[in-house]
């Protein structure tokens, strides 16, 4: 085979590629939303994939909303005070300044300007095993809650699992025509604009 032909090779399947990914970004849109509507109306967390023959191409997950956590630091300061006491260090308060010296001298003589706080890169560490639910366990294995999560609304936004075989189902079914009539229009758009380009 010639390099030129090659070249063909690469250059062709790079636009298809180019085009099933931008067709596949489109009906990913498309089906946010109603995915969206299906986790808020249905309570439904999956949807199963199949052929129409029934051949099973896999799971598609719909995500929950976007979680955000609201941090009780009382509650992780108790447990670092526990299990990392060593975790916690000095620092001034806004008022008062960094210098070294300053800092033993109002550790000697004003320690009332003076508060303790987890150092950021232990902070880090913690927050980053703090679980879904807003448990952290401490040394001893106990589970704390220490932060309150909230859900917002689903998004709809999804993931695709394939089952085994399902890369030989769906082209099998793509040769044979079966799905030109469920997706083949979604290559259409991609190729219009393409042809405009």
């Amino acid at each position: 085979m010639s390099a030129k032909v090659h070249a063909l090779k690469v250059a062709a399947s790079r636009v298809l590629a180019d085009i099933a990914a931008e067709a596949h970004e489109n009906l990913r849109k498309e089906a946010e939303p109603v995915f969206a509507d299906l986790r808020i109306s249905e309570g439904a967390k999956s949807l199963n994939v199949a052929l129409p023959d029934g051949t099973e191409l896999g799971d598609v997950a719909i995500l929950a909303g976007p979680a955000q956590r609201k941090f009780n630091m009382s509650a992780i300061a108790a447990i670092v005070a526990n299990d990392n006491p060593d975790a916690f260090e000095e620092q001034l308060k806004p008022e008062a300044l960094t210098d070294p010296a300053l800092l033993t001298f109002v550790r000697d003589h004003m320690p009332h300007l003076l508060h303790m706080r987890i150092n950021d890169d232990h902070l880090k560490k913690l927050f980053k095993r703090v679980d879904v639910n807003g448990y952290l366990k401490d040394a001893a294995g106990t589970r704390i809650k220490v932060a309150e999560i909230t859900r917002g609304e689903p998004t709809g936004k999804f993931a695709y699992t394939s089952a085994p075989g399902a890369r030989e189902a769906v082209w099998a079914a793509w040769a044979s025509g079966e799905l030109q009539p469920v997706i083949g229009e979604l290559f259409r758009p991609a190729i219009e604009a393409g042809e405009d380009r």
